[in-house]
């Protein structure tokens, strides 16, 4: 009987608990988070981007469910207690928050997915008291938080006109848009509200290189940031689980499921690409390591320059590039010195070998030395095969090319390079006429010149 006495209050306690959780949901909710060099769902929302915050997760990476919690945190504004515990919680810095509860728009492609996937998980973290119109038929819905905010549900099927008129704190799609207009017309919706409005997008983006990735991820800005992250570094999901079920894809498409990376998703020319094992953070190269420059010639289309250095393991790194359209050679020139003057004096430097009058002023006018690419039937192809070579990984699983993450033109370039098909499958198979290669093409130039024969050895 004592001991029931001395357990009581506990209990009453742990049932207080309980149901403070119950009531206020996002004061308890975690986002998850690993150690670099693994990804971090926590990370996404620390560091959000001035306006535009673009997540690119893979499947059950947590993407829309730490949306959902950032929305619901948006709508009440950083001055309730549940949005400021959940801040401290996550160590996310709730100046972040607008000072007054806010006006959240939560956009689906379409109707369907938004009562499926949206509004089930911003309900997940709702607190008591909040109260629904159309939670669960078709069209527009809302919901109001207690204390003002409020969180209204459209989908991107409906059309730009639905998206006039307001004033809103926060827009966050869910998934990709196709419809630019619509992002467009939710970007002058957050003028009002400025400087705290912000554009949030989560996204596995199966889709391909849409209009989204040049805007935005091909070209960052200081008002975008872009996070990717992987669903296998999610620890809520079972260990291995995810990797069996993404057996059943091809590789590009596996790659967007499973680390959110934007690839063309068919007719790739080369296979072996994958960021996470051929881009690499920007770090310092040593003294020793000869450096080499490939460049691709343009007059309206851009003049392409590549800096490789070649590491002692007989590893090529690609560490800067130039990459300017409609510019003379002399400015072209300014900027190749510029870049041997940051990384060495080259061993040598490759050009195209169709402009000859190029190469010479580059020489004579510019004391720029260079020679010629090797050109004739199957030039091409054997510096794509020279290319995919380096790019395969070797017995420990590391390729001999690495691309610095700097270098966003090149990998651009490697990620939207497909095959004609009108060739594939033929003898002659031939990369697609009038895409961007430029930089694709100096590095070619410069792979074939360096040579690889068994290991990757400097010719």
């Amino acid at each position: 009987m004592e001991t029931a006495d001395a357990l009581a209050p506990l209990l009453g306690q742990l049932q207080s608990l309980q149901q403070h959780k119950k009531d206020h949901p996002l004061a308890y909710a975690r986002l998850w988070d690993r150690e670099l060099p693994r990804t971090s769902q926590r990370r996404a929302f620390q560091q959000m981007g001035s306006l535009i915050t673009i997540i690119s997760g893979g499947n059950r990476a947590g993407k829309t469910r730490g949306s959902a919690m950032f929305s619901v945190a948006y709508a009440m504004g950083r001055g309730h207690p549940d949005a400021q515990r959940w801040c401290r919680l996550n160590g996310i810095d709730p100046t972040t928050l607008p000072d007054r509860p806010g006006t959240v728009w939560a956009i689906a492609l379409d109707s369907p997915d938004g009562r499926e996937y949206m509004r089930p998980a911003i309900a997940e973290y709702l607190p008591a008291g909040s109260k629904w119109r159309n939670r669960d038929g078709y069209g527009r819905a809302e919901v109001q938080i207690p204390g003002g905010g409020r969180i209204i549900f459209l989908s991107v099927a409906a059309g730009r006109e639905s998206f006039q008129g307001s004033a809103v704190d926060l827009c966050w799609f869910d998934e990709e848009p196709g419809d630019e207009g619509v992002v467009n017309e939710c970007l002058m919706r957050l003028v009002d509200r400025q400087p705290h409005a912000k554009l949030l997008l989560s996204m596995t983006p199966l889709r391909g290189m849409t209009w989204l990735h040049d805007r935005w991820v091909a070209q960052p800005s200081e008002e975008v940031r872009v996070h990717y992250i992987h669903g296998e570094d999610n620890p809520h999901l079972p260990e291995g689980a995810l990797a069996r079920l993404l057996r059943q894809y091809g590789p590009h498409e596996r790659a967007a499921r499973a680390r959110g990376e934007w690839t063309t998703l068919e007719g790739r020319v080369y296979q072996d690409w994958a960021r996470h094992l051929h881009v690499i953070e920007p770090h310092p190269i040593p003294e020793d390591w000869p450096i080499y420059l490939g460049m691709d010639f343009g007059t309206r289309a851009p003049t392409a320059v590549v800096v490789c250095a070649l590491g002692p393991d007989d590893r090529l790194y690609l560490v800067d590039e130039y990459y300017k359209a409609q510019a003379t050679l002399s400015t072209h020139a300014k900027a190749i010195h510029a870049l041997i003057a940051k990384w060495g004096e080259p061993e040598w430097i490759v050009c195209d070998p169709e402009d000859r009058g190029a190469r010479l002023a580059l020489a004579r006018e510019h004391g720029l030395a260079n020679s010629a690419a090797k050109k004739g039937r199957g030039s091409v192809a054997r510096g794509i095969n020279s290319i995919a070579e380096r790019l395969a990984p070797d017995v420990e699983g590391r390729p001999g090319l690495q691309v610095f993450a700097s270098c966003t033109h090149f990998i651009r370039e490697i990620e939207s390079y497909v095959w004609d098909e009108r060739g594939a499958g033929e003898a002659l198979d031939q990369p697609k006429k009038r895409q961007a290669d430029h930089l694709l093409d100096a590095v070619r130039y410069l792979v074939v010149k360096l040579g690889k024969a068994g290991g990757f050895a400097v010719g």
